[in-house]
């Protein structure tokens, strides 16, 4: 089995995408891709996207600690990680903005 973790930046200071994997002949057997957020000089989750609990889903984080579960239906843990990295990729400004605005109301 072979087990991979990486992060990268975005286009927003501040802001990276982590991923964490396990493939095991050529297929993803498990993953998590977290966007995160520094503030007050700790990295925060902002979305993350996992295969935890046997089903791939995307856990929206509040700064208070409440979490909304959103199951995803892909046809593979591939295809459902490859849209998690494009999705937080292209939309970060808007999840982190979200996540601001939820920080602002409390």
């Amino acid at each position: 089995m072979n087990e991979r973790e990486f992060a990268f930046g975005t286009e927003l200071s501040g802001v990276i995408i982590r991923v964490c994997f396990q493939k095991e002949h050529g297929r993803i057997l498990w993953f998590v891709v977290q966007l995160e957020i520094i503030l007050d000089e700790q990295w925060l989750p902002v979305t993350r996207y996992d295969t935890a609990h046997g089903f791939i889903h995307r856990d929206d984080m509040r700064p208070n600690g409440e979490q909304f579960k959103s199951p995803l239906l892909f046809p593979s843990y591939e295809d459902g990680m490859n849209f998690a990295i494009n999705d937080l990729r292209t939309n970060a400004a808007w999840h982190v903005e979200r996540y601001k605005q939820w920080k602002s109301q409390n």
